[in-house]
């Protein structure tokens, strides 16, 4: 059997650190927070009036799109995905549809964000009858 040899308080810092850094599912982001992960251009094509929410995700730890997609992502009629250049764009456009059932899901590759990164921009919210 193996023996920890921290306290708790040792426990709770690496806890948070690792939590912190560069291991997270996904953070919210601000509108203001776009340029720094989004190309000149495709913030031309971003109605920011229109965004309900940013996400910003860490795809190297997710091992189901789909899945975290459907238990993570609020259901929308209307997404825009963003991705790095080294994911496959179509992969991740898929599992979005067939997790969310949305009426448009658009995609575009951004030379500004991190490798194995995206960004899920929800625009507008499904109304709930």
């Amino acid at each position: 059997m193996q023996q920890w040899n921290y306290t708790i308080k040792e426990f709770i810092i690496n806890l948070i650190n690792v939590f912190t850094h560069d291991i997270y599912y996904m953070k919210s982001l601000s509108p203001k927070e776009l340029e720094t992960y989004v190309d000149e251009d495709l913030l031309r094509v971003i109605n920011r009036e229109q965004i309900n929410f940013i996400y910003f995700i860490n795809a190297r730890i997710i091992s189901s799109y789909e899945k975290f997609f459907r238990f993570f992502i609020p259901d929308s009629t209307k997404y825009l995905v963003l991705v790095s250049s080294d994911l496959h764009l179509k992969f991740i456009k898929e599992s979005v549809i067939r997790a969310k059932e949305p009426l448009e899901v658009s995609c575009y590759v951004s030379s500004k964000l991190p490798p194995m990164s995206f960004l899920i921009i929800v625009v507008e919210k499904k109304e709930v009858k």
